[in-house]
This record gives structure tokens, sequence and C-alpha cells, in this order.
């Protein structure tokens, strides 16, 4: 973790992403993770609300505002979304220009996505910093694709988000910013059983924005084979909720996207909260060098 965290931004060998895969499994199976996710559209971050955008500013509000670039020492990954509902070819440019702004400070693993509908879309990605690229839209229409990304970059390269609310008592999933619907959760688990990827998270749009806590009853319809890393978003406002989520054994990690709540020093007190309280999550050391 230290390693990859000092270099992941610069350019990386193929000898080194095999080292890296094999570091990152390990990873994984001893530790749990904080990451922290920004919602981007057209030139500026976003709040979100049960999936409702609320526009708070740009690249340069967020540096001089929260100091960015040293929050990012209290997580283990940092994640930036795409939200926006234009296609990925008119937003990209400026999409990968204020990535590459945002991240001459940043020195963890970088997940980018949204808005992808082809390996070229992920390429673009990759050569601007991404770690992993975070896919949606295209496990749902397209799953070849999401195979073509895996096998040119590695399963451990691929990140599923899954969309979802509870209705008529059971859990739906959507695409497209949860406008569309798409299928159950419980099938939508299933059709992954054949795909190579990374992680997936589960993102509930009811519990989106409220701070009201974490969705823990969606981990009914998980299958006890099911094998691949487990995250949860949507719905984290306070330390403790961390902890309730992270003390269960199913799941790998919490994504937030909170940003008045853990930017400044939220993210920092979260996580030593969670270390105190026996979760496994690595100590960061800020080393000058």
């Amino acid at each position: 973790q230290y390693i990859w965290s000092s270099i992941s931004s610069g350019k990386k060998s193929s000898g080194w992403i095999k080292i890296n895969k094999k570091f990152y499994r390990i990873n994984l199976m001893i530790y749990k993770r904080l990451i922290y996710a920004l919602l981007y559209k057209e030139g500026n971050f976003h709040l979100s609300r049960n999936f409702s955008l609320q526009k708070v500013g740009d690249v340069k509000w967020l540096k001089d505002n929260f100091g960015f670039g040293d929050t990012c020492d209290s997580v283990d990954e940092l994640m930036i979304i795409n939200v926006s509902d234009q296609p990925f070819e008119n937003v990209c440019e400026q999409f990968v220009k204020d990535v590459n702004e945002l991240r001459k400070k940043i020195f963890v693993p970088i997940i980018l996505g949204g808005g992808i509908r082809t390996l070229e879309h992920a390429k673009i990605l990759f050569a601007n910093g991404a770690d992993k690229v975070l896919i949606n839209y295209l496990v749902h229409k397209q799953s070849n694709i999401c195979e073509s990304i895996s096998k040119v970059y590695g399963e451990q390269a691929l990140s599923i988000m899954v969309d979802y609310k509870k209705a008529d008592e059971e859990f739906k999933t959507f695409t497209n910013n949860g406008l569309v619907l798409s299928s159950n959760l419980e099938n939508f688990i299933a059709s992954l059983k054949n795909l190579k990827f990374g992680e997936l998270i589960l993102n509930s749009i009811d519990n989106d924005g409220t701070a009201s806590g974490l969705d823990l009853e969606c981990l009914k319809v998980i299958p006890h084979d099911f094998k691949h890393p487990l995250l949860l978003m949507g719905g984290a406002g306070k330390p403790e909720h961390f902890t309730t989520v992270l003390s269960e054994k199913k799941i790998s990690g919490i994504v937030t996207a909170n940003l008045f709540n853990f930017l400044g020093r939220g993210l920092e007190e979260a996580r030593n909260y969670s270390i105190k309280n026996n979760i496994k999550l690595i100590q960061f050391k800020k080393i000058n060098l």
C-alpha cells in the first residue's frame, strides 16, 4: 500500500502492473478501505442527495477551501466520478484536465469513471492517472466491453458500481444516474458470475447524501459464495457509521462522497475512530521528504 500510494500517479511498466496486482490482492485480504469520492460535472464538483445534484465549486474552490491533497492523506483511494449526462466525448477534455490538476498533490490510487462506453474511453482515463476505472452502465448493457478492459488492464483495474433503491419490497437497479430501471439487485449480482472484475460497489440511491447511515439490508441478496471485495456507498455521515459497516465480515470498504462532513479533518477523524474501534485499516504515517 505504501509503495503503491507513493507512485500511483506516475508511469507504470507492465512489470509494475503485475507486481502491483499481487500486492493489491494481499492488501484487500488483510485491510479494510476508506475511499473518498468526488462527483464531477462539466467543470464543477457537486453534492448529491438521492441523486439530485447541487453545484458547490470548481477545482480551485476545492483546493482553496479544503486544502485538497492533504485531505487524501487519510483515505486509501480517491474516486472521481463524471456524473454529466453528456456523452463522454463532449466532456472528456475538461474532465481529464481537471483530474490532472487535482492529482498533482495526490499520491493514493485513483479511480476514474462515469460515462465510459468503449475501451477507448477507458484507455483515456488510464492515460490520465487512473489506477482503476469505474464501470456502471456497461455492466448492464455491454458486458463484453468490460471483458475487454479487464483483459487489457487486469481484473483488479475494473471497479463495478451498481446504483439501487428499494421499490415494491425488493432492490431495483438503475442506470443513467438513477433514471433508467434496469433489473433487480439479486439478478444483477448473478449476472456478474462469469465476469472478471476487481470489486463491486453497492451505491444506495435512497441513502445517498442523507448522512443517516449506510444500507446493510442489501447484504441479504449477496450470495455466500461471492468472492469479490464488496463496498458500500451512500449515507455515511459520522465516524460511527464507518465502524458499524466495516465490522461486517462481508464488507471490504466504504465509499463516501459527503463533501462537508468529511473534508477538512473529517476523514482523518473517521479513520482514527475506526482504528480505535478495532477496524483493520492501514495506519498512515506522514514522512517529510
